[in-house]
């Protein structure tokens, strides 16, 4: 009897473990250029991942799960200018900008071009914040 409750805590532990490793490590994905290589999901307590890997070339889609609008920008706020790249007349900082609120059950791509940790935000709700890793 012992060593069966033994070996139910640590399967136990180690289910524990892993999931607390996965929760972690960002969520890498690999592929085609051009394509959404993975998709963000905005819900009422922020980003679901918060934090992402991609290739460069390969693009992020945000998609509003939330109970009010999103705007998924460019650190730093409010002049989304950390990402590099032109930005439009319409837009404040950057090209990595949503430029408006986006309603729930909306989304919106961004194609990644530069290498690099480019922090986000939802200009809406600035504490709401994720990262997205570029890769070569």
């Amino acid at each position: 009897m012992r060593s069966s409750f033994l070996y139910i805590g640590i399967a136990s532990v180690l289910v524990i473990g892993i999931v607390f490793w996965q929760w972690k490590h960002p969520t890498t994905v690999t592929p085609a250029r051009g394509e959404v290589a993975v998709t963000i999901s905005y819900v009422d307590d922020g980003y679901v991942p918060s934090e992402v890997t991609i290739r460069k070339g390969q693009a992020v889609r945000w998609v509003n799960d939330a109970s009010g609008d999103m705007w998924p920008a460019s650190a730093v706020h409010p002049t989304h200018s950390l990402y590099p790249g032109p930005n439009s007349a319409e837009c404040l900082g950057s090209s990595f900008d949503a430029c408006q609120g986006l309603p729930r059950g909306s989304s919106w791509d961004y194609t990644f071009t530069h290498v690099g940790e480019w922090r986000f935000h939802d200009h809406i709700r600035p504490s709401k914040t994720g990262v997205v890793n570029v890769i070569e």
